[in-house]
């Protein structure tokens, strides 16, 4: 019965030990801002109608260098209004290097995006929402980056 007590002590002696080890944290989160996407690496953000790529290096997301990575808007034009409940939304990109990945949201949810272009640093990405947008004003976010370099930016445009 000795025995038996003194596993039990030693039992419950190692579950408060337990207690207070640190718990982890896990992977870091992009910010500030609301996240649209986030992948592994790579992240984009909204706040303030402001839209920022960000970078993970090392334990903290950092804002991507935008470099030759840049986006024109090519519809619907920022503060446009008396657009179609669905609109058709588009973006020019254009980097330095290879292009390696784009999207394209409204209201935060990513469109089912079509796109080509005539080389692999230029070219054209373009979607609609799947369903008619209510009246008012949206807001569009379009990103694109290379292997080290991103941008995204966001703009409004009323229905």
């Amino acid at each position: 019965m000795a025995k038996l007590t003194c596993l039990l002590v030693v039992a419950v002696i190692a579950a408060g030990c337990g207690s207070s080890v640190a718990k982890p944290t896990g992977p870091p989160t992009p910010g500030p801002g609301q996240v649209v996407y986030q992948g592994t690496e790579w992240a984009v953000v909204i706040k303030g109608g402001k839209a920022s790529a960000q970078h993970l290096v090392g334990d903290a997301w950092q804002p991507a260098q935008q470099g030759t990575v840049k986006i024109r808007v090519l519809g619907p034009k920022p503060g446009s209004s008396g657009n179609a409940t669905t609109p058709q939304v588009a973006a020019a990109l254009s980097a330095g290097s290879e292009l390696a990945e784009s999207a394209l949201w409204v209201d935060d949810v990513e469109l089912l995006e079509k796109g080509g272009g005539l080389t692999p640093t230029k070219g054209t990405i373009y979607g609609a929402p799947a369903a008619p947008l209510t009246k008012g004003r949206h807001t569009a976010i379009a990103y694109a980056r290379t292997a080290t370099q991103a941008f995204a930016i966001a703009w409004t445009f009323s229905v």
